[in-house]
């Protein structure tokens, strides 16, 4: 089974160590000085939030996962996981990242299962519309623009899709793929 994704607009003065997309990521202090200006933030997902839903042991229950997408590099993306709380808030990350500087607002993530094939936002299962004839690479995770209202990637016509091309989070080499 997938992980579904509903986002909703995060409160100002909510716990900033919540798992979301976009706002300011919490990380590891010892992170501090390793982001480009041309980084932003894409998301960051509290790994204990998914363990009642990823049965089959995908990803750690313990820590975060965090995604990051080069912005001078068509949107290239970096995986990063730290087993451990975070401890440093970087206020408003993206306001660096050129043409992506309105993606300060936090979306907080509610996570869900649904179906392998489901359409929307989600970790896991099979990639909506897959395009290709060939087999997909293990997906992590499916961003669907319409699926919320963030704003981002909203007038691509399809969906960001990271996967795990060697499936381990060790060697977190992924792409991404949308039209």
């Amino acid at each position: 089974m997938a992980i579904g994704m509903t986002l909703n607009k995060a409160s100002e003065n909510g716990d900033p160590s919540v798992s979301k997309y976009f706002g300011s990521p919490v990380v590891p202090r010892s992170w501090e000085h390793d982001f480009e200006d041309s980084e932003m933030f894409f998301c960051q997902i509290r790994l204990s939030d998914i363990a009642p839903f990823d049965h089959d042991k995908r990803l750690p229950h313990t820590g975060y996962l965090y995604v990051f997408l080069d912005t001078n590099d068509g949107l290239t993306p970096t995986v990063r996981y730290y087993d451990g709380e975070p401890e440093l808030v970087i206020e408003d990350f993206n306001a660096e990242a050129e043409g992506f500087e309105e993606f300060t607002q936090a979306w907080e993530i509610i996570f869900f299962q649904t179906d392998d094939d489901a359409d929307g936002t989600k970790l896991f299962g099979v990639p909506a519309d897959w395009p290709y004839e060939e087999a997909h690479p293990a997906l992590l995770l499916q961003y669907d623009p319409l699926d919320n209202g963030t704003g981002f990637l909203n007038s691509t016509d399809g969906r960001l899709y990271l996967f795990l091309i060697d499936g381990d989070l060790s060697k977190p080499t992924v792409w991404l793929e949308y039209s």
